[in-house]
């Protein structure tokens, strides 16, 4: 039976394919602000791609678990693997012929076809799969309730066009949380190729279409909030900073912290790598043989260039001091973070984006050092929260920050310069909602949700 709307009641819709504990850090952010909503006295209902143990739920969030379906390109990729395995057993290679000249590529129609097919095959995400599911998840919600907002959160930004087509003909409001941009960054660091530029065409598209719909766009830089204003001055666009849900950490203990060492846990890229942290180390060692009994680097994470980075750090006569520990739980990975003295985030080369484990470190306590380009969106924002920057290219600067830490120039322990707990964002997000919801539907309902809002506070105890 559906249910009317209760003007005390608040009722949240979040659809986002990431969610504890599938172990994706874009999965943080409503998982933070769902709980402490809840707090504030939101009934929140998460629809994800994400299993979780239902032993494991917050208070007041409700979990809709819809598994994503099996793709076109992941059957084709697992016919064509049996056929080539198939086919290199049975051909029987000839020897090469040296006087037969190499073969002329030529891009025929058919070839043409075939690469756009198997581009199209998996566009525009990992989220394919799941959109459908998703959005029948999120009408059957709808139908039995009355929710006042819908939080799409991305990426995969395909979770948008669930919301899109799952809020047809509702009155809910229909917010989108941009996690990272979208149509702008697409295929930034592949190849300049002519199906490339004609899939970024069809997201900016596909991006405008949604764009359209959407009550409001929350963008988690002010660098890609300003982007979003100047190529769409119609939208409403709020920016809303990433952060940590400080109850799910461990806290800092100062007495472990291993004097002079550092931490990085996290990818790194061809583009985002330790060369100039590991030069940095060289050229402190080679001016003080003693930095050698305190200084250390702890790598954890997956490489995209692990053999590159071997060679770094052995070119650097760094073998002993740097311990590459590989894929860690999370954990023993946050374990390892508050050990350390210092935690690095590599930042270089985002244009509108910041890492969220520098809200991660920073909310730990722990002093963070940002690599990035001194105006990049990350230094801004690190600074602004009370983290250190140094620019990737400046290997003297990084050298002179990691003698201050074997210094003791450097305190174990930090505290945040502005709010980073997903505890205190919550009542910035929670105010946005109300007020957003009070214009649609006028002031009884801001009235009914200051009141509600009030006995929550006085009757709720925050742990």
């Amino acid at each position: 039976m559906g249910l009317g709307r209760d003007s005390e009641t608040r009722r949240l819709l979040v659809i986002t394919y990431h969610y504890p504990p599938d172990g994706a850090v874009g999965g943080q952010r409503w998982a933070g602000l769902s709980k402490y909503l809840a707090r504030l006295g939101w009934e929140v209902h998460i629809i994800t791609a994400s299993a979780g143990d239902p032993q494991d739920g917050t208070p007041g969030v409700h979990r809709h678990f819809r598994p994503r379906r099996g793709t076109l390109n992941e059957a084709y990729r697992s016919v064509a693997g049996r056929l080539r395995q198939t086919s290199s057993r049975d051909r029987q290679v000839p020897p090469p012929n040296p006087d037969l000249r190499p073969p002329v590529p030529v891009i025929t129609p058919i070839t043409a076809a075939r690469r756009i097919l198997r581009s199209s095959i998996d566009f525009p995400d990992v989220g394919r799969g799941w959109i459908l599911r998703a959005t029948a998840a999120a009408r059957s919600l709808l139908r039995e309730k009355k929710f006042d907002v819908v939080v799409t959160s991305g990426p995969p930004h395909s979770a948008h066009f669930a919301g899109l087509l799952a809020t047809a003909g509702q009155d809910a409001l229909l917010w989108i949380d941009m996690r990272d941009p979208w149509s702008a960054i697409y295929g930034r660091r592949g190849p300049d190729a002519w199906y490339v530029r004609a899939e970024r065409l069809v997201l900016r598209h596909m991006e405008r279409l949604i764009f359209q719909r959407a009550d409001k766009v929350v963008a988690n830089t002010r660098e890609f909030a300003s982007a979003l204003r100047v190529a769409d001055p119609q939208l409403d666009v709020v920016w809303f900073p990433n952060g940590v849900d400080l109850e799910t950490v461990p806290p800092r203990d100062s007495s472990a912290v291993e004097r002079g060492s550092i931490a990085y846990i996290g990818t790194l890229y061809a583009y985002r790598g330790l060369a100039t942290v590991c030069e940095a180390m060289r050229r402190l060692l080679e001016d003080r043989p003693e930095a050698a009994e305190t200084l250390r680097l702890n790598v954890a994470g997956a490489a995209e260039s692990p053999q590159q980075l071997r060679d770094d750090i052995a070119a650097a006569g760094l073998t002993s001091l740097v311990t590459l520990h590989g894929m860690l739980p999370r954990a023993k990975a946050l374990d390892l973070l508050n050990r350390s003295h210092l935690a690095l985030v590599l930042a270089q080369d985002l244009p509108m984006a910041v890492p969220a484990k520098l809200f991660e470190s920073v909310g730990l306590g722990i002093p963070t050092l940002v690599i990035a380009e001194d105006t990049s969106p990350a230094a801004r924002e690190a600074r602004r929260i009370g983290a250190m920057t140094v620019d990737g290219r400046d290997v003297q600067g990084l050298r002179a920050l990691f003698e201050d830490l074997i210094a003791g120039r450097i305190p174990t322990t930090i505290a945040p310069n502005a709010a980073v707990s997903y505890e205190e964002l919550a009542s910035r997000m929670d105010r946005l909602l109300r007020d957003a919801v009070a214009r649609r539907y006028g002031d009884a309902k801001r009235d009914a949700f200051d009141t509600a809002s009030s006995n929550e506070r006085q009757s709720v105890t925050v742990p």
